[in-house]
């Protein structure tokens, strides 16, 4: 491949976004953006190169970023100025962004967006029941600020902010049982993790009163008051105003407003200048993806996905999203950005929207799947949280689906949710899983730690969940299904090891990490549960059971075959999993 540097650049950029074939007769033509500077600002320059073919078709984007070369007066005249360091600089109009997330202008902006949002946005309607939370951080007033505990006996209205940020190991002044008189009179500042004392400033600084952080409104030594006020969670991120996520803090201790951080893409070229020398200019061609701690926390998905709006304290600007602006920066002259959650149909938590798929069951399916998922690769603090840290999303669920949720499993759906394994999940926990958690019965996805994926959507269900009333369903923790099972030495063993069997091959894949541990000496057996497609085949979809005590069976692992013939002599019968 011949060309200079940023050829290449831009040839890698195009085959990473290419969706069909480029004509050869068909010329990439790039035009300078026209752009709008602020008196004092930048000067115009080189903004963004948008690409397109000569054939009209937009391409691609590249942003020029120059570092700040130094402008000196020359003795030829007033008006006479050169620039040193860097050339480019007198070109490209973009400098490296040095992080702001609390000045007034960004703050002003946020203010601006929240507004808007609050009056025009028909989507970001849900958040419509204003009652504060059981209880709040009252901030009191720009005249008469105060900090304390207060406790919504009355149900008292009121707008309120919620945090969202990591935990990240114990923290100091959390409330307990034994605080809660003397934080309900006042709060010491200095007494709170920066993180929270951030969280406050941010709060006062856009206007509101009220704030929600779960260590300061949820009584932590009273596993009462902790259940009663997780399963309120949805609702209070959900009528939030707005939800504060503190991006960029790995721990409670860290804060986000006073990081200092600058942002320059990490490709930089040397490129000849008008007037001779060179220059050097760093391009970015895709939009920026932000990393966040927070990103990985457990309980800060359903965090993100039940708030109506969020003001995301990000690396390098403070972010909003709501349901109907997708990611951005507040003033809209930063970054672009690219969501890194899997953006979700939110029409599955407001009850009087239409399905986006035009199918509610398929769009229902999808979203638990992608919320389970992309739940699983993120990180608890407490292993056992691993139900609790979407409590609040499932009751939330409950109400709108009008279905019930036993151990990550909804009735509507229970035989297809059993089609989870940690199949092509690999290296993504590096603990060794020899053990099952006792949290949840072993056919539960919440039986075992880390990530776990399920089989594409089925065509069909060859399995039927035998019907119990609905106490069972919510406590009992053995499932009957009605289904057929054969065992393992009535298969042939050459399906396991040989690909190219004509008899069609079969893949296993056990919940532990060695299948010693659970399987033991017992005969295994493959209880199918329904048909998918994977590239084309039809594959049957197997739970992998062992009989643990008098025919009652316990899930080892997940099995795909791809004949189903396996099963055509099995008769149907009940089988219950514990």
């Amino acid at each position: 491949m011949n060309g200079c540097e940023i050829c290449l650049f831009i040839i890698i950029a195009i085959e990473k976004k290419r969706t069909h074939e480029w004509d050869p007769d068909d010329v990439l033509i790039f035009r300078n953006r026209p752009s709008k500077t602020r008196p004092g600002t930048t000067p115009l320059g080189i903004d963004v190169l948008e690409g397109s073919l000569s054939s009209g078709a937009a391409f691609i984007s590249i942003h020029p970023y120059a570092e700040q070369g130094e402008r000196l007066q020359l003795d030829t005249g007033p008006s006479s100025t050169c620039t040193v360091g860097n050339p480019a600089a007198g070109v490209i109009r973009r400098r490296p962004l040095q992080r702001d997330v609390k000045s007034k202008r960004v703050i002003s902006a946020a203010r601006g967006l929240y507004k808007e949002c609050k009056e025009s946005h028909k989507l970001c309607r849900y958040a419509r029941d204003t009652v504060l939370p059981s209880r709040v951080l009252d901030l009191g007033t720009a005249e008469a600020p105060t900090l304390r505990l207060y406790v919504n006996n009355t149900g008292e209205h009121g707008e309120y902010v919620a945090l969202s940020y990591c935990w990240g190991g114990q923290q100091q002044g959390l409330l307990r049982r034994r605080t809660l008189s003397n934080m309900e009179n006042a709060i010491r500042l200095k007494s709170l993790q920066s993180t929270v004392r951030d969280a406050i400033e941010a709060t006062r600084k856009l206007g509101f009163r009220y704030l929600w952080v779960d260590a300061l409104c949820i009584i932590q030594d009273c596993d009462m008051d902790k259940d009663k006020e997780i399963a309120k969670m949805a609702m209070i991120y959900k009528n939030a105003a707005v939800t504060i996520a503190a991006g960029t803090a790995e721990k409670a201790a860290d804060g986000f407003l006073n990081m200092e951080l600058t942002y320059l893409p990490k490709d930089k070229f040397d490129v000849p200048m008008p007037g001779g020398g060179k220059g050097t200019v760093h391009l970015r061609a895709e939009a920026h993806v932000p990393e966040h701690a927070l990103d990985e926390r457990g309980w800060a998905l359903q965090e993100f996905l039940l708030s109506s709006r969020m003001l995301i304290f990000s690396e390098y600007e403070l972010l909003w999203q709501c349901k109907e602006v997708e990611l951005r920066g507040v003033s809209g002259t930063g970054l672009e950005y690219l969501q890194p959650q899997e953006n979700l149909p939110w029409s599955v938590f407001d009850e009087e929207t239409e399905s986006i798929f035009g199918d509610e069951d398929l769009e229902k399916r999808y979203t638990w799947r992608t919320i389970v998922e992309q739940y699983t690769l993120r990180q608890l603090g407490f292993k056992d949280d691993r139900l609790n840290a979407l409590r609040g999303t499932t009751r939330e669920l409950e109400t709108l689906w009008r279905d019930t949720h036993r151990f990550g499993l909804w009735t509507k759906w229970s035989v297809e949710l059993l089609a989870w394994s940690k199949r092509d999940c690999d290296g993504d926990d590096e603990t060794k899983e020899t053990s099952r958690e006792g949290r949840a019965p072993t056919w539960s996805w919440a039986s075992v730690n880390g990530r776990i994926r399920f089989t594409q959507m089925f065509e069909r269900e060859d399995a039927v969940f035998q019907q119990v009333t609905l106490l069972e369903a919510r406590v009992s923790r053995r499932v009957v299904l009605r289904c057929r099972i054969v065992a393992e030495d009535h298969v042939d063993p050459e399906i396991f090891e040989d690909d190219e069997s004509d008899k069609g091959r079969a893949e296993t894949c056990y919940d532990m990490d060695d299948s010693i541990d659970e399987v033991g000496n017992r005969p295994m057996n493959f209880l199918l549960l329904g048909t998918t497609r994977e590239e084309g085949k039809r594959l049957g979809v197997a739970t992998m059971v062992v009989e643990v005590l008098g025919g009652l069976f316990q899930r080892v692992g997940l099995a795909i075959f791809e004949n189903i013939d396996v099963w055509k002599d099995s008769e149907y019968r009940s089988i219950t999993l514990q």
